[in-house]
């Protein structure tokens, strides 16, 4: 029993001054630090690029956000959606695909229109 002791002792005593070998810190410290320094490099590189996107932009970005003039007809007594079509649509354009363009346009359900309607132009 005294022989168990003894080895117990010595044991726990050795276990105790184990200790972690300072080349592993070293090459743990390395690794987070390089890991460190990419992550703020991409952080930098996205800064950086959004930055000068943002003041040399193109000026295109912001041309739908402008607010553009929308040219509409005024319906007169006797006009039809072909007539109205074949008087507006750019020539050799298929009437059919412009009266389409006019009734989606204008939330039309059907050829129906009246006098005094303004209808709005693809």
């Amino acid at each position: 029993m005294y022989q168990n002791n003894q080895m117990l002792a010595q044991y726990n005593r050795n276990s105790a001054a184990v200790s972690i070998d300072p080349a592993y810190k070293v090459k743990k410290n390395r690794t987070y630090v390089r890991v460190m320094v990419f992550v703020i490099s991409v952080l930098t590189l996205l800064f950086v690029g959004g930055t000068v996107s943002a003041w040399v932009g193109n000026d295109d970005a912001y041309a739908k956000s402008t607010v553009s003039v929308q040219a509409y007809v005024v319906v007169t007594q006797g006009d039809t959606l072909w007539s109205i079509a074949s008087s507006h649509a750019n020539k050799g354009q298929d009437l059919r695909e412009y009266v389409f363009q006019i009734r989606k346009l204008n939330n039309l359900k059907n050829v129906t229109i009246h006098e005094g309607q303004k209808l709005l132009l693809p």
